[in-house]
């Protein structure tokens, strides 16, 4: 049984309390950074927020993949790493091949959800550690990024018809929409379905899991495809929002998708997730990283900010999940 220390009751952000610690958040950024002569507010104004929230729209997306990985046990190291290849070939196929938009899409999705099917088939039917198997998925998707760019880039603004709106709807308003879309979608499956119970049970105790009747494969199979689809889907809406297709975007947005979904209220443990609580955790980290910007030499502190938080919370994370001498420890 997977009991949890006495320090449970203060986990810090169980879910929707990570909305409490937004609020929190950036009313303390508002105090700090009121300008004193009467001038507008630098950080409290609707076009820095609309801001946050475009410049989050990524993270966010990211992080609700996270948390159903991390929930069933699991760990993604790959999503940047699928994010570049899938703008890599959506600018390859519409400026080189001179492929329509939608197709190139298309394709674009497709070969992210191939690199979650890979990493799927290296957990579950050749048994490798999740973090080898995504590393690995992580250096073949970067890799093949810049094989195929040759450290260029692709041009994609000037293929895009003028005020482009995919399906009719304006460029600028797919960010939020992909956001509230697959949030809703996962967070009803992870909290009414029958398949989310099941990826909490595999996380919390895969043995268990397994004599309950659960198919401890397809679950692990189910969450990293669902993660190579929103990492596509991410890169893309990056590449058309950005205009470019490059082996060298979102270097490095992994630690801190894991880390969005792990404020958010996801154990690194598995067993416990929670889809909306990781997009309030890529919030989170959306308005520290602007109003960091804000602070003179706040740019160059931005990263040991981060750090330090994510550490913080990791540990009252383990301390809220540890079992209590002699019960055992395996999983």
């Amino acid at each position: 049984m997977n009991r949890r220390g006495p320090l449970h009751r203060f986990a810090l952000v169980p879910g929707w309390s990570a909305a409490a610690l937004l609020i929190l958040e950036i009313a303390l950024f508002t105090w700090l950074l009121a300008p004193a002569d009467g001038r507008p507010h630098p950080f409290a104004n609707l076009a820095n927020f609309a801001l946050v929230l475009k410049y989050s729209a990524v993270f966010s997306l990211g992080a609700i993949a996270a948390a159903l990985i991390i929930g069933s046990g699991g760990i993604d190291l790959a999503p940047g790493a699928v994010m570049a290849l899938a703008s890599v070939v959506a600018g390859h196929l519409l400026t080189v091949a001179a492929w329509p938009w939608g197709a190139a899409a298309v394709a674009s999705l497709a070969v992210g959800t191939t690199c979650g099917i890979v990493a799927a088939v290296l957990v579950t039917a050749f048994r490798l550690p999740p973090f080898v198997a995504t590393l690995g998925v992580m250096g073949v998707a970067r890799g093949s990024a810049f094989l195929m760019t040759e450290g260029r880039f692709y041009d994609l603004s000037a293929y895009l018809p003028r005020d482009f709106a995919p399906l009719g709807i304006p460029l600028p308003w797919w960010p939020g929409l992909l956001v509230v879309v697959c949030t809703a979608s996962f967070h009803i499956v992870l909290t009414r379905t029958a398949l989310g119970r099941h990826i909490l049970a595999v996380g919390s105790n895969p043995v268990a899991a397994r004599y309950a009747g659960v198919s401890v494969t397809r679950v692990q199979a189910f969450v990293y495809v669902c993660g190579g689809f929103i990492a596509a889907l991410a890169g893309l809406l990056l590449a058309f929002v950005q205009g470019q297709g490059k082996a060298d975007l979102a270097m490095g947005y992994e630690l801190d998708i894991i880390a969005a979904a792990v404020v958010g209220g996801t154990s690194l443990s598995g067993g416990r997730a929670s889809v909306v609580g990781a997009v309030f955790g890529a919030l989170i980290f959306g308005v520290l990283r602007n109003a960091l910007t804000q602070f003179p030499g706040g740019t160059y502190a931005d990263r040991l900010v981060l750090g330090v938080a994510v550490l913080i919370v990791v540990v009252l994370d383990r301390l809220a999940t540890r079992q209590p001498l002699g019960e055992g420890t395996a999983r």
